[in-house]
């Protein structure tokens, strides 16, 4: 089989190995590929290790209009991000005023776009050169902000190439939107450039991917162009292999959760835990351990719950022997005024959680892409309601009605089989490059 050659242009480096979802997702599109020929142009992301691409290209000053002045900002930035925190909870006692100011200007140049406008990236020398001894068939693009919405589209003019786009959320209707937080009118212009952009990025692409139906719905109305829905994927053999790894003796019942805990996400394991308690008081022996991506953000909240546990997320295989393990796993995703923009968005742990062959209960607002996705397909209890009692009777569904626990296991597993089976996914993403080219 020849396999095209492709430029991957993504800001977050494609690791050997990580926990990150875009990480995870590529790795498993591009499994079949020679590595010599994938090439990744990336800002930021690397760990260290050697990669999983054959070439990398790192963003640089000379690759940005005033670059030299970004990169200052850039830095400045990192070493008062220790500033920040106590500065927007209001503990200022410590903080010089020049400092707050610093903090400020910078998370307004970040908060409104306004960086991206000025910054904007450009191609030097050295990238152009990088990509012509490259020689890629194909670029490949999701977007994500605006410098690599134009990278891609200044590439493909100035080699003539065509481009593949894949989003993984509806990133450009949450980028710069003045209501969730972003300052009025100067987030207004970066607002602007986005949709047009974002438009300019659909119109040029030859092959265009939609990361679920919902997304695939959604971006036909906007852009009327198709879309081909291929979701994150995985190969049912990993699972089936792998010897459970449980972290609790069998008398208890074991909840386990896994993913980013960022705003959204975080203040329903409170709920979590009070629901553990209901249960608790009923006689239950019950115990809840979530297991971060990233740890170290949360793993000081361990004291405040009275039944839920922090660990390290382990490896990409280890975490299927605890996810095989738990008696249900626990997907919550938002109950907040931004549960509108997620309607096309399906969590990335979906499909692991499926695959692992444990009871799940989704825990967000009905209007989000996971309630959507799991209410009809019927794979997960769903709790559509912010509601801590609710979720204690259905966890006690679930532990005390082994029909209701098998009618979700086979949802699941077909489900599963139907929309993310690896090696299909895989299939078709290589017919789709090979359609296209000469």
């Amino acid at each position: 089989m020849k396999y095209p050659r492709v430029l991957v242009v993504v800001m977050g480096r494609i690791n050997a190995a990580d926990n990150f979802n875009n990480g995870l997702l590529l790795r498993n599109l591009f499994a079949r590929w020679p590595k010599e020929n994938l090439a990744q142009i990336y800002s930021g992301g690397d760990n260290g290790d050697a990669g999983y691409f054959g070439h990398y290209y790192k963003l640089g000053p000379r690759d940005r209009r005033l670059g030299w002045l970004f990169y200052k900002l850039k830095s400045e930035a990192l070493k008062e991000s220790a500033e920040e925190m106590p500065i927007l909870t209001g503990n200022r006692a410590s903080i010089s005023r020049v400092a707050t100011l610093r903090v400020f200007g910078n998370r307004m140049l970040m908060d409104t776009g306004l960086y991206e406008l000025i910054f904007r990236p450009r191609l030097s020398r050295a990238m152009t050169e990088w990509v012509e001894y490259f020689r890629p068939d194909f670029i490949f693009a999701q977007g994500y902000n605006l410098a690599f919405t134009w990278l891609p589209l200044m590439l493909a003019k100035r080699f003539r190439l065509p481009i593949v786009y894949y989003p993984t959320d509806d990133w450009s209707e949450n980028c710069y939107r003045p209501e969730l937080g972003s300052k009025g009118i100067l987030a207004r212009l970066a607002r602007r450039t986005v949709i047009v952009s974002a438009r300019q990025l659909v119109d040029r692409a030859t092959v265009c991917l939609a990361f679920n139906p919902f997304m695939q719905e959604e971006y036909r109305k906007r852009y009327d162009k198709e879309f081909t829905v291929l979701m994150h994927g995985d190969d049912v053999s990993r699972f089936e292999t792998m010897v459970p790894c449980r972290q609790v003796s069998s008398e208890v019942f074991w909840i386990v959760s896994t993913g980013s805990f960022d705003r959204h996400r975080l203040p329903l394991l409170f709920d979590l835990d009070e629901a553990c308690g209901i249960l608790s008081s009923k006689g239950f022996n019950i115990r809840a351990t979530v297991f971060p991506v990233q740890f170290s953000q949360v793993a000081e909240l361990g004291n405040k719950f009275r039944f839920i546990q922090f660990q390290p997320c382990p490896s990409h295989d280890a975490l299927v022997s605890v996810l095989r393990a738990a008696d249900v796993l626990f997907l919550p995703e938002r109950f907040d005024e931004t549960a509108s923009l997620i309607r096309s968005s399906v969590s990335s742990k979906a499909h692991l959680f499926m695959f692992s062959g444990r009871p799940i209960v989704v825990y967000s607002d009905p209007m989000t892409g996971i309630v959507r996705y799991a209410r009809e397909d019927g794979w997960a209890a769903v709790v559509d309601r912010r509601d801590p009692l609710l979720l204690a009777q259905t966890f006690e569904v679930l532990i005390t009605r082994e029909d209701e626990r098998q009618r979700l296991l086979a949802c699941a597993q077909r489900t599963a089989m139907k929309n993310h089976h690896l090696p299909t996914i895989q299939t078709t993403f290589y017919d789709l490059l090979c359609s296209v080219l000469p």
